[in-house]
């Protein structure tokens, strides 16, 4: 019994010995293993990870570039892959820590070549060439939206690690934030280079400055270009109209249209002409060009308060009295489900016969002409209107069927429903008042 209690003690002491030492382990293990995270969970991310993460000494020191071709110019960086045996020569080579360090840089790589970008982060926060990558990946899909925030990180990070050249970080990030319409912000990031006198660099500071609101500034840079391309006359013409200078903004019109003979361009030096009679001119052939509603509706706007400006000046001029017609009065009454073309062509009619009868008439006769044209356009307006409201009367009828329609379905849904509960109410009744026997036959109760 002795021997068997002591055999039973040192076993059991044996085994405490191993349980203290798989403890021991396993706390070490919870405190040193870092959370696996599956590749599965992860999707491509939108943004820059924190921009608060703390930057370790590993990254000042940058162990890693070693194993990448760095184009400081250009902000990227291409990793070196090797082959089976120029990675064998290489680790033969290596001391241990480089060695750990090539092992560490390969499983980051593995992780962005299938753009596993959400992952990379989580596991590695501080690993620099990877935010070089991401904003490559991003700027090479002309993304400046997400390269933006990415290009951030990459300047706070390259502080502490003087990879890339800090001037074209500066200058890309001028860029970008031009590109995301942050213009304030961009013009502190070119104002810096301007000393270079760059058209593109000078180009880019009158854009600034035009989109905040500082046309002079906007123009005062454009004079430092020696020639204007397309896009810095739109900037010009666009901060001369604003400042309200219609010769210069006139000037750059017609050059615009010289160029680019479109809509837009007619209807800029429409605007700018000196005299009523030019404008007219121009408008009217941007009225030609128009290829939407939209562009349509707007010179339509712009021809009538000239038409009727010319008219007003006709008239002064008359000895006799003579109401004048106004178009904008008829064009308020007329229903907004008339077509913008058919309301185009209308208002064209208006106008030439309001011509036509100055050209024609006088006094009286005059006076007669005005009055049918209003009763004409009255006539119109009230036909339109009688449309509007029949239309407005047959939908509403329709909506009336279609609503008593629904109602009836409903109407016997519910009875249907109704029938069924009664179905299964007297179903139950009746299996529930049968007397229950006892069957010989079937021997059960029934």
């Amino acid at each position: 019994m002795v021997l068997k209690f002591q055999k039973f003690f040192a076993n059991n002491e044996k085994r405490g010995v191993e349980m203290k030492k798989i403890l021991v382990c396993l706390t070490v293990l919870a405190c040193c293993s870092t959370p696996v995270v599956f590749a599965e969970t992860f999707t491509a991310v939108s943004e820059v990870p924190n921009e608060n993460v703390q930057i370790t000494k590993n990254v000042s020191k940058d162990p890693y570039f070693r194993f990448y071709n760095v184009d400081s110019q250009n902000i990227s960086v291409s990793y070196n892959n090797l082959s089976r045996d120029e990675e064998k020569a290489l680790l033969k080579n290596l001391p241990s820590y480089e060695k750990d360090n090539y092992k560490y840089v390969k499983k980051v790589q593995k992780l962005i070549s299938q753009n596993r970008w959400n992952e990379v982060f989580y596991k590695y926060p501080n690993f620099y060439p990877a935010y070089i990558q991401y904003y490559d990946y991003y700027h090479s899909k002309n993304d400046y939206q997400k390269a933006l925030p990415i290009l951030v990180k990459i300047s706070n990070l390259n502080k502490y690690n003087n990879v890339l050249d800090n001037s074209s970080i500066d200058y890309n990030l001028g860029v970008l934030y031009l590109y995301n319409s942050q213009y304030s912000q961009a013009l502190n990031y070119l104002k810096k280079f301007e000393y270079k006198q760059d058209e593109n660099i000078i180009s880019a500071i009158a854009d600034c400055y035009y989109y905040t609101g500082n046309y002079n500034a906007a123009i005062s840079y454009l004079k430092k270009l020696p020639s204007m391309d397309y896009h810095n006359k739109e900037t010009a013409y666009g901060a001369y109209y604003a400042l309200g200078n219609s010769i210069e903004a006139n000037k750059y019109a017609k050059s615009l249209l010289s160029t680019n003979y479109n809509f837009d361009n007619l209807l800029k030096v429409a605007q700018t002409c000196s005299n009523n009679s030019d404008k007219l001119t121009y408008a009217y052939k941007a009225k030609g060009m128009a290829t939407s509603d939209r562009e349509l509706k707007s010179v339509n706007h712009i021809i009538a308060g000239l038409e009727q400006k010319k008219l007003e000046q006709r008239v002064v001029g008359l000895t006799q009295f003579v109401k004048l017609p106004k178009w904008v009065d008829y064009e308020k009454q007329i229903p907004s489900n008339v077509a913008i073309a058919e309301l185009s062509a209308k208002q064209d009619e208006f106008f030439k016969n309001a011509n036509l009868y100055l050209n024609k008439y006088k006094g009286q006769q005059l006076t007669n002409a005005f009055n049918s044209l209003n009763q004409d356009f009255t006539n119109y307006i009230q036909n339109k209107q009688n449309q509007y409201y029949q239309q407005q009367q047959l939908k509403a009828q329709e909506e009336l069927v279609q609503e008593q329609q629904r109602n009836n379905m409903l109407q016997q849904q519910l009875l249907y429903e109704q029938r069924m509960r009664n179905y299964l109410e007297r179903q139950n009744f009746y299996y529930m008042s049968r007397p229950y026997y006892y069957s010989p036959i079937y021997h059960g109760w029934w």
